[in-house]
């Protein structure tokens, strides 16, 4: 319980809510926009994971299904970005209980994973919804550092961890 102190406002964060404590007794809750920063994950230390053949490992990307067509890491399980942003929750929840929970580490990436990027986005996201949905144990959710782009430019040569379309990886423009 929140105690309701007697000054305006005195803003309290549990669990990305925001709660606010006014004179007159009443609190006010708010969804915190702003996230906890998810931590990252290189582009070697993934390799490492994948090469062990890590059955915990979830690499979950979020682009686009035109932009899976540029090239993959192999095993991939894709939820595009959309999905995190809808008020419908139904179609994360699905993903979430039919391959994310079942994972103990949980890679996201997009393009770039830059901050405020899709991929740290999402990956913020989908850490919110599993706490709401009760999922324990909670995967760990990290994020690609670099995205993709940066992946493929050290390891677009690795056949056995990536698919390529005919030409190859295309170096994309920031």
């Amino acid at each position: 319980m929140i105690p309701v102190i007697n000054k305006l406002p005195l803003p309290r964060v549990i669990q990305g809510i925001s709660f606010y404590s006014y004179k007159n007794g009443h609190i006010a809750f708010a969804r915190s926009v702003a996230s906890a920063t998810i931590p990252e994950i290189d582009s070697d230390e993934l390799v490492k994971q994948l090469d062990a053949k890590d059955p915990d490992l979830l690499v979950l990307d979020v682009r686009s299904p035109e932009e899976l067509a540029s090239g993959s890491i192999r095993g991939f399980y894709n939820v595009p970005t959309p999905v995190f942003k809808q008020a419908d929750t139904g179609p994360l929840d699905r993903a979430i209980h039919e391959r994310i929970k079942h994972a103990k580490e949980v890679v996201v990436h997009c393009l770039f994973c830059s901050p405020g990027k899709r991929g740290p986005t999402a990956a913020s996201a989908l850490q919110q919804r599993l706490q709401v949905l009760g999922i324990t144990p909670k995967p760990q959710v990290r994020v690609l550092k670099g995205g993709i782009d940066a992946f493929m430019a050290k390891y677009a040569d690795r056949s056995d961890l990536v698919a390529l379309p005919p030409g190859g990886w295309k170096v994309q423009a920031h």
